[in-house]
C-alpha cells in the first residue's frame, strides 16, 4: 500500500493505521526503511521523509477494510455471490438491478438505484454499455507483456533483515527484469520477480534465486539466496495496461459507476492500483456527500465522478506509462517528448541523491501524495 492509497483509507476509516497496526501490519517509513536501488548508481540515502505507510498481505489488508466496513449498520455484505449482469431500465436510461448468482446456483434480483462497478475488467459495465446501444468508450492501451513470479520465504532465525521493503528497477530499455522483497506481518518475505516478453522469471525455486541473482543490483538476491522458500511459486502475466475514457461519453448510464481497474488498469509492477482505487473512493464518498440533500442525488453522479477521477488516475499513469514506452516492443502511441521526459525523470532519480528535498518529493510523487507535475517544477529542474 502506498503512501497515498494509506492517507485515502483513512480519510475513508478514520484511525485506520490503527486498524493495520493492530491486525499486526508492520509500519515503514518509506526513507529510512526502503531500498531503492537503480543500475549503475548507489541506494538512496537513508534520510527521514517523512513518508510512512505500511507492509502487509493484501488478504490482511482486505480484512482490515471489510471490518471497518461491517462496523457501518446500514452496509450488508452478500457472501458467496457473483454477479451476472447489472440490468437497466426499460428505456436504458438507468440501472434498475443487479442479477446475481448465489452460492448454491440460485439467481436472484437486487434491485438497485446505484451501482458501483468494482469487477476487476469492467465487464459488467461495459456489456451494459452494449446491452442498451451505447458505445464502448475510447481507450488507451500500452502492451507490455509483462510477466512476475512471487514466492514467500522464511527468514533464517540468524538472519537481520537490513530493511523492511527492497526494490530494484531495471534501466530501460537495455534491461528489463526486477525485484522486490517485502517484510510481511508474519515475519516472513514476499519476493516478486518480474521481466518482460520471454524474459520472465520462473516457478521453480533454483531457477527463481538464480533469477534473482541476474537482478541489476544485488539485494533482493542476498534477502532470499539463504532463505527457505515456503509453499509454491506463483507466475502471472500482464498483457497490457489499460486506461477507458467514459467520461467522454454524453449520456452514460445514470447510477452507475465503474471503478478502479474497471476505469484504468496499471502495470502491476508499480504497485499503484490499490491506492489509486482508495482515492477514487474518497472522491466519490465526498461527491455523495455533496448531493445528499439534492432533490435528484444521482442526476450528475456518474459524469461528475467518472470527470473527477481523471486527474487521479494521471499520476499513476503518467509514472507507469513513461518506463513502459521506452522498451522499443511495447506497443502503444509514444509523445513527441518520450525521449526528454525519460531523461529528465533519470537525472531526478540521480539528484536526489544529493538533495534531500528532490528526494522527498520524488518519493511522494512516487507514493501518489502529490501530482507528477511536481517534478516538473522550475525548483526541481534547477
Amino acid at each position: 500500500m502506498l503512501a497515498g492509497g494509506l492517507k485515502a483509507l483513512c480519510d475513508l476509516f478514520p484511525d485506520f493505521s490503527s486498524t493495520l497496526a493492530q491486525a499486526g501490519a508492520n509500519s515503514l517509513d518509506s526513507g529510512l526503511e526502503v531500498r531503492h536501488e537503480y543500475p549503475g548508481q548507489a541506494p538512496f540515502p537513508v534520510r527521514s521523509l517523512g513518508v510512512a505507510t505500511f507492509t502487509m498481505t493484501r488478504p490482511l489488508l482486505e480484512l482490515a477494510v471489510r471490518r471497518r466496513v461491517l462496523e457501518r449498520a446500514n452496509v450488508i455484505f452478500r457472501d458467496g455471490c457473483r454477479v451476472v449482469a447489472i440490468d437497466a431500465t426499460p428505456d436504458g436510461s438507468a440501472v434498475a438491478s443487479v442479477s446475481y448468482k448465489t452460492r448454491d446456483g440460485k439467481m436472484e434480483v437486487l434491485p438497485a438505484d446505484l451501482v458501483v462497478d468494482a469487477s476487476g475488467r469492467g465487464k459488467p459495465t461495459l456489456d451494459f454499455l452494449a446491452s442498451t446501444g451505447r458505445p464502448m468508450p475510447e481507450e488507451t492501451v500500452i502492451g507490455v507483456d509483462f510477466g512476475y513470479s512471487t514466492a514467500v520465504y522464511t527468514i533464517p532465525p540468524h538472519a537481520t533483515p537490513a530493511t523492511k521493503v527492497m526494490i530494484t528497477m531495471p534501466r530501460a530499455p537495455e534491461q528489463s527484469r526486477m525485484g522486490l522483497v517485502l517484510l510481511r506481518e508474519d515475519g516472513k518475505w514476499f519476493a516478486a520477480l518480474g521481466g518482460r516478453g520471454a524474459d520472465t522469471p520462473p516457478a521453480d525455486g533454483d531457477a527463481f534465486t538464480a533469477y534473482a541473482a541476474s537482478l541489476p543490483t544485488s539485494s533482493v538476491y542476498d534477502a532470499i539466496k539463504d532463505a527457505t522458500l515456503h509453499g509454491d511459486i506463483e507466475q502471472f502475466a500482464f498483457p497490457e495496461s489499460r486506461r477507458r475514457y467514459f467520461n467522454g461519453a454524453d449520456d452514460f448510464p445514470r447510477g452507475l459507476i465503474p471503478i478502479a481497474d474497471s476505469v484504468c488498469r496499471f502495470n502491476p509492477v508499480y504497485g499503484q492500483g490499490m491506492s489509486a482505487a482508495a482515492q477514487e473512493a474518497v472522491v466519490l464518498r465526498n461527491l455523495l456527500a455533496s448531493h445528499a440533500y439534492d432533490p435528484d442525488p444521482l442526476a450528475s453522479l456518474s459524469s461528475e465522478f467518472l470527470s473527477a477521477i481523471e486527474s487521479i488516475i494521471d499520476n499513476p499513469w503518467s509514472l507507469a506509462a513513461l518506463p513502459d514506452l521506452a522498451y522499443p516492443d511495447a506497443r502503444g502511441k509514444r509523445p513527441a517528448d518520450l525521449e526528454k521526459s525519460i531523461g529528465h525523470h533519470m537525472a531526478i532519480i540521480q539528484a536526489a541523491h544529493h538533495d534531500p528535498d528532490i528526494h522527498k518529493q520524488l518519493i511522494e510523487v512516487l507514493n501518489l501524495l502529490k501530482p507528477v507535475s511536481t517534478l516538473k517544477a522550475l525548483e526541481v529542474m534547477q
